[in-house]
């Protein structure tokens, strides 16, 4: 057999094993939302600009949910970080909190998880839609 087939083989079925890999690396990150409380605010678009935060800010702000993502064992922060984002994005938040972002390997889970917490700025919750209010009106003898 000739060398230069035996080369082109090898070269082929390395290829196909690399493609194999990148495949696997492509699936997305299961992600997970934990309402804490109601933020007030609308839903923004999924590809709004959510600021990441290493740290919590300076200035006032309410935790509005949990999130938190795994993806697969070949991923990167920079894999599973979008979807979180994305998916903060819903709750209406400002920022998010990065509390854990680690490769990690356990009985439970294997791969990449983030945990982070959804912030919206300021101290005061308003009300939550539906929400009644009992009122006493004097009455008149």
């Amino acid at each position: 057999m000739d060398t230069s087939l035996l080369v082109r083989i090898a070269i082929l079925i390395l290829t196909l094993a690399v493609a194999g890999c990148a495949h696997v690396a492509s699936l997305p990150p299961q992600v997970t939302l934990s309402e804490v409380e109601p933020s007030g605010r609308a839903a923004k678009p999924p590809d709004c600009n959510m600021p990441v935060l290493r740290h919590e800010p300076l200035k006032d702000f309410r935790r509005v949910a949990i999130v938190e993502a795994l993806g697969n064992v070949y991923a990167s922060e920079a894999d599973v970080l979008p979807a979180v984002q994305r998916k903060a994005c819903e709750t209406g938040a400002d920022a998010i909190i990065v509390l854990t972002s680690k490769s990690q390997t356990s009985e439970s889970a294997t791969g990449y998880y983030i945990n982070s917490v959804a912030i919206v700025y300021g101290k005061e919750n308003p009300a939550a839609a539906g929400t009644a209010y009992k009122i006493k009106i004097p009455q008149g003898n």
